[in-house]
């Protein structure tokens, strides 16, 4: 039995190796093949269901907005799967944001410029990546974007959200390294050895009544050559080579991840706990190694992974309904601005910009099942929250906002690789503010979660659908 064991981590560890992010690009439906103004999403492909009363606060719902097109030569279709194509749903994606993926090469000696609007949103980005890695490279965000002329930054404090006009900006993207002094709105997009700039530019939070791009359409490209002659359009994308196919980072192979899931002499559960761990995410090759093998020491470098965005940070834990059907998870919800109904300013006295939990099958498939943000949140009086995860017909009566319950479905495909009790669950952090020091950032070793984020990393207890019922209704 343990001669097996030392083989199947050895296996593992070689796969895990090959395996720590590596993407590709994949083609894309057609423009036009799919709904992307509607209202309501159809789901993940995985049965998914909407948390606690979502649809109260919505976002990127028609409305007035004017729909801009969502897809051109240079940028993918919208990656969202309750808001767009339920199929394209790679690399955990959080279901409030929206993600469009560009891939090109810049000719030599020219530069890309990119020239675009601020969102009606409550963020925005530009982050390139190492192809071979799916690891992020750099970022570009909207509060170190600085205006064009005339124009203001509507994500400053005491900015006008509203402003219809004046909320222009123009960026560039180079393929070099990051020097010592970085020019402004520069996105350095280089990574040694590779030509190709792989980029995903993300949209969180529309607000209501604006479409997918926050009303303002996509950034639109433009290739400044040598000799002072600007391409865009079709003319930009033939002489980038762009590629607008969707970034998929690679799951992990099926039989690897069923060896590390179903180790000899593990319980059925496993690797989850009674009461849920939670661990920071520093990358694939650690989580897999830890969660798996046990591989917990150290102090592994935060680089992250699966595309994943340097302005948050992420802890995780696995969950199992084997423990109960129902896991009730209680904590200190972050103070975040609200600005899906068209907030004029954005709230600067908060702890950090967005926070979110997300209900995910596993690194075998990297689908989400849905996800709650913060304005979806039901607290008390004291910021405090409870959640209720469940399937959907095991979700309490008393499981709602009304009785000062959120509610968030655990994944009904399980890990999408047979085993239909699992979950994965991942918390997001964004941008916390610095006299905030409690937050996914602020970690540092692994197992120090619980002493640094205290309160705002939530406890788990799994009960039955009957126990919590009897419980009754807060409010």
């Amino acid at each position: 039995m343990h001669s097996s064991r030392t083989l199947v981590a050895a296996v593992a560890l070689s796969a895990i190796t090959v395996f720590a992010g590596a993407g590709s690009a994949v083609a894309a439906p057609a423009v036009g093949s799919v709904d992307f103004g509607s209202s309501s999403g159809s789901g993940s492909g995985t049965g998914s269901a909407s948390g606690s009363e979502s649809g109260s606060v919505d976002f990127g719902s028609g409305g007035p907005d004017v729909e801009h097109p969502v897809s051109t030569c240079f940028w993918s279709v919208p990656i969202n799967p309750e808001r767009a194509d339920p199929q394209l749903n790679y690399a955990f994606p959080d279901t409030a944001a929206i993600y469009w993926a560009a891939q090109f090469t810049i000719p030599e000696n020219a530069e890309l410029v990119i020239r675009g609007q601020y969102a009606h949103a409550r963020y925005q980005s530009l982050n390139s990546y190492n192809a071979a890695t799916a690891m992020p490279t750099a970022v570009l965000n909207d509060i170190s974007t600085a205006p064009d002329a005339g124009s203001r930054n509507t994500y400053l404090p005491g900015a006008d959200r509203a402003n219809e006009g004046a909320r222009s900006y123009t960026a560039s993207v180079l393929n070099k390294a990051s020097p010592a002094e970085p020019k402004p709105n520069t996105l350095y997009a280089g990574v040694p050895g590779q030509d190709r700039i792989s980029l995903l530019y993300r949209i969180y939070l529309p607000d209501t009544g604006r479409d997918l791009t926050g009303g303002v359409g996509l950034p639109e490209p433009e290739l400044h050559l040598p000799g002072g002659q600007v391409l865009r359009g079709q003319d930009l994308c033939s002489a980038v080579g762009a590629d607008n196919g969707i970034l998929k980072p690679a799951s992990l192979p099926l039989d690897t991840y069923k060896a590390l899931r179903d180790q000899p002499g593990n319980p059925a559960t496993f690797p989850s706990e009674q009461a849920p761990v939670w661990r920071a995410y520093y990358s694939a090759e650690f989580t897999l190694g830890c969660t798996y093998l046990g591989k917990c020491d150290g102090t592994p470098q935060r680089v992250g992974g699966q595309y994943s965005n340097i302005d948050n940070s992420y802890v995780t834990a696995e969950v199992n309904r084997g423990f109960g059907e129902v896991l009730v998870l209680r904590g200190e919800l972050p103070r975040t601005p609200k600005t899906t109904g068209g907030a004029k300013n954005l709230d600067s006295a908060v702890d950090m910009r967005f926070w979110s939990m997300c209900s995910n099958e596993s690194l075998a498939t990297t689908k989400v099942a849905t996800c709650l943000f913060d304005e979806q949140m039901a607290t008390d009086a004291d910021g405090r929250y409870t959640i209720v995860a469940s399937l959907p017909e095991d979700r309490p009566a008393n499981a709602t906002k009304e009785c000062g319950v959120s509610w968030l479905s655990l994944s009904p495909a399980g890990d999408g690789a047979g085993h239909p009790d699992d979950s994965l669950l991942i918390m997001r952090n964004m941008l916390p503010a610095k006299d905030f020091s409690h937050a996914a950032h602020d970690t540092k070793t692994p197992g120090d979660e619980k002493a640094v984020m205290g309160e705002y990393l939530p406890d788990g207890q799994y009960t039955s659908k009957l126990a919590f019922e009897g419980s009754g209704c807060a409010k």
